[in-house]
């Protein structure tokens, strides 16, 4: 677990996220998976991958975005998925990297898209690393967006909607909005956003904790969107970077 002021190779970054350094990749066109248990591993896919079946896997493997829409989705009666040691390049154009229920992402690299991941329910996001995305005509970019669900862990990630390149925030590191039920945000760092934690008018949230979390200072406006509604619990132990003094939402 990072302590404040440590430095920034203490979470996710380039040489612990994505494929691991000398895999040998297949190439790969879109890929629709359908078999309850599936295992993909070291594919360099071009395009999309849906995910229909239960307790498939997607591992050491490359998902370059060929146009708009999600570079992973789970449909019909796909439940756990894990994708795991996967980089996630949208190239510009990917709506998001993952849409939207039952999946879990483990150290994956996610970049050059507009959102980084849409969060739905029984969803878990740890020891990844999303950054650089990518603005587009009337785009409001996050790097997590959760919006009704429930049972959400966000735990140990390196979340930078600042774009240090281009000089820009971003919309947020987290948005949240809808019925907001069993989240757990722990250990992660932050930098960015209008606001970092961006919450939407008419949240309603029940057992949402933050704690332990990191923040930096590249953000436009504060932390949190408006002061934490009932049903989130802010811990002390947030604290900002640069001083390791506790971030006040």
């Amino acid at each position: 677990m990072p302590t404040p002021l440590a430095p920034l190779t203490q979470w996710p970054g380039p040489t612990s996220t994505g494929v691991p350094s000398g895999t040998a990749l297949t190439p790969s066109g879109s890929v629709n998976l359908t078999r309850d248990g599936q295992v993909v591993t070291n594919l360099h896919v071009t395009g999309h991958v849906n995910v229909y079946a239960r307790n498939v896997v997607i591992r050491r493997s490359k998902i370059t975005a060929d146009g708009a829409g999600f570079a992973i989705r789970t449909l019909g009666s796909a439940t756990n998925l894990l994708v795991e040691d996967v980089e996630i390049d949208g190239r510009g154009q990917a709506s998001a990297a993952v849409h939207l229920d039952d999946y879990t992402l483990r150290r994956v690299d996610i970049h050059h898209v507009r959102d980084g991941v849409r969060l739905g329910s029984r969803t878990n996001v740890v020891d990844c690393w999303i950054h650089d995305l990518v603005r587009a005509p009337g785009s409001h970019n996050d790097c997590l967006r959760l919006v009704d669900a429930t049972d959400v862990l966000v735990r140990h990630n390196r979340l930078d909607a600042y774009r240090s390149s281009t000089s820009d925030p971003m919309n947020s590191c987290l948005l949240l909005g809808g019925a907001v039920h069993n989240l757990r945000v722990e250990d992660n760092y932050f930098d960015g956003g209008a606001y970092t934690i961006a919450i939407r008018p008419g949240l309603v949230a029940s057992n949402a904790v933050f704690q332990r979390n990191v923040f930096g200072r590249h953000h436009w406006f504060g932390i949190v969107t408006r002061p934490p509604r009932p049903g989130i619990l802010w811990h002390s132990s947030n604290v900002w970077f640069d001083s390791g003094r506790p971030v006040l939402p």
